[in-house]
């Protein structure tokens, strides 16, 4: 009953909270209703708050959010927030459900440090990650389960963000080919269905132009306006001249070391991103018939780190992860779960909004993401019973 009480009373004072700061919702809010009015067009530098808030999800995006469009923004960001926390809360009795028994109260306290700042990152920012990273993990649970279900659910987050797309070649490894197949069609139908609105011409119009901002963002070779903390912006800020001046806050401190051209160092990433990912596709087909509940782990943190940008926020998708290795930690892991968890941890404790700048820019996020992945991969090979059917609680994921 206090922890019920403890919820909804945090739940409230947050609510308040983001209804007075709505942060990046905003966008959302005035960008749709700025469409809806005919004064704000759907993409480019003027839509949404105009650039660097400018709008950038597809189309469908625009419809599901009407409902909290037609609200006044305080109410909606706070309304945005309750809905949030219930997925949390429905996600984390989940996993609770299909996980074997905690040891002890560790099984709660390393997510909580781990993955909780960015749970309350992405709270206070209202952007919509924590729904998107919801319907991909509830799709990886329900995947040999309800593989119908699956695969609607991880339609629509690849229809709202497309990052979950990361798991569809990972989904076709695991042998999960009628999910795949699914996923896709359903796709095609949640694309079109903006049809019904702006007409098969328009949606056509503006499913072109969201691609090519967003192909002409995700592949520049220039620095975005916020220390990524993916592979791509570790790269960038290290091996070239960012230059701050040209981004909204220039109080960032260069690290370079060398001064490459960022078309190369472009290249590198790239290149590199495509040697991970198609090592782990190549290591994840060999281990097809265990449960993935740890690939599934190192899958978040990998999407993480290659991506082409990821913000804090975007990292709440590390509760996945966060949680495994709080049910699972050996001791021939421990160490390096617990080093990820001091770097999660050192930045709200360290005074100064320039020390947390410079602590951004030097990747802390992204160096912390790439340690739990480490731990997760150890743990595959110290305990490989780790990924056996036999860590589940009475679940059955076979295939139907």
């Amino acid at each position: 009953m206090i922890f019920i009480a403890a919820i909804v009373g945090g739940t409230a004072a947050f609510a308040w909270y983001v209804a007075e700061r709505p942060m990046d919702f905003r966008v959302y809010h005035y960008g749709a209703r700025g469409v809806f009015d005919g004064t704000r067009p759907v993409y480019g530098p003027t839509s949404g708050l105009g650039w660097p808030m400018h709008y950038r999800y597809p189309p469908l995006f625009l419809l599901l959010f009407t409902p909290l469009a037609l609200l006044p923004l305080g109410l909606s960001a706070a309304t945005w927030l309750v809905l949030k926390v219930g997925v949390l809360v429905s996600l984390i009795r989940a996993f609770n459900a299909r996980l074997k028994p905690m040891a002890g109260k560790i099984g709660w306290i390393i997510p909580l440090f781990l993955a909780g700042p960015y749970v309350v990152e992405d709270l206070r920012y209202g952007n919509a990650q924590l729904f998107v990273f919801a319907l991909t993990a509830f799709s990886l649970m329900l995947v040999r389960e309800k593989p119908l279900l699956s695969s609607l659910t991880l339609a629509l987050g690849i229809a709202v963000k497309v990052w979950p797309l990361f798991f569809i070649p990972y989904l076709l490894v695991r042998r999960e080919t009628k999910v795949v197949v699914w996923t896709l069609c359903i796709v095609l139908v949640l694309t079109a269905i903006p049809s019904l609105y702006f007409g098969v011409d328009g949606n056509l119009r503006l499913l072109g132009q969201w691609f090519s901002q967003e192909f002409a963002t995700q592949s520049g070779s220039q620095e975005i306006w916020f220390p990524s903390q993916s592979l791509r912006g570790m790269l960038m800020r290290y091996l070239t001249v960012v230059d701050y001046s040209q981004v909204p806050d220039g109080n960032y401190r260069p690290v370079h070391l060398v001064s490459w051209s960022p078309d190369i160092v472009r290249m590198i990433w790239l290149c590199s991103a495509i040697v991970v990912y198609v090592a782990f596709l190549w290591w994840t087909a060999s281990r097809w018939k265990d449960d993935g509940w740890v690939d599934h782990g190192l899958a978040f943190c990998l999407v993480a780190l290659l991506q082409p940008f990821t913000q804090k926020y975007a990292l709440v998708m590390l509760l996945w992860p966060a949680i495994v290795v709080g049910r699972y930690v050996w001791q021939s892991a421990r160490t390096v779960v617990y080093l990820s968890i001091a770097m999660v941890l050192i930045q709200p404790v360290v005074p100064g909004s320039d020390a947390q700048r410079l602590l951004q820019v030097l990747g802390l996020d992204f160096a912390a993401t790439l340690t739990l992945a480490v731990a997760l991969a150890w743990m595959v090979k110290a305990e490989p019973a780790v990924t056996t059917f036999s860590s589940l609680r009475n679940t059955s994921f076979n295939s139907e």
